[in-house]
């Protein structure tokens, strides 16, 4: 289960079975609560609501976007142990650049700092902006891209 929260109520879709279906009314039950659900053809089917949201069958149909049912849930390392060793670098290198950028150190502290740290350009003293212009003109990039 990903975690991911929708409203469920009168008008929530669902795909059911392959099915568009819609909640057009939800009951209690001495058994627990029940939806009443449409398909496109007007068809009615009472379903109990603990099979709707928790079974393999069914995924909400979001209203706007966000997360959703089908979503991977998985932390960032374990997404980033993934990578090839190519993608790996790159995301490495990118991450010292942020860290030189907000910190001065590509280590992100002093304490790991390497010899040279902080670069002039990148000192903890200097405004945020002058250190997005100096990191952009050393990656080639706009300043835009680099505060992004």
């Amino acid at each position: 289960m990903s975690g991911a929260r929708a409203r469920v109520g009168v008008g929530t879709r669902f795909r059911y079975d392959g099915e568009t279906v819609e909640v057009v009314e939800l009951v209690t039950m001495m058994a627990g609560s029940e939806a009443v659900l449409k398909d496109g053809r007007g068809r009615l089917r009472r379903l109990s609501l603990k099979e709707l949201l928790f079974s393999d069958r069914a995924d909400v149909i979001p209203e706007e976007s966000g997360p959703s049912a089908g979503d991977v849930d998985e932390i960032a390392s374990v997404v980033l142990g993934q990578l090839h060793e190519g993608e790996r670098q790159k995301v490495l290198e990118r991450a010292e650049h942020v860290r030189e950028v907000l910190t001065g150190y590509r280590a992100g502290c002093s304490e790991l700092g390497r010899a040279g740290e902080p670069r002039r350009e990148y000192a903890p003293d200097k405004p945020l902006e002058v250190k997005y212009a100096a990191k952009a003109a050393e990656l080639g990039v706009t300043t835009r891209s680099v505060r992004r």
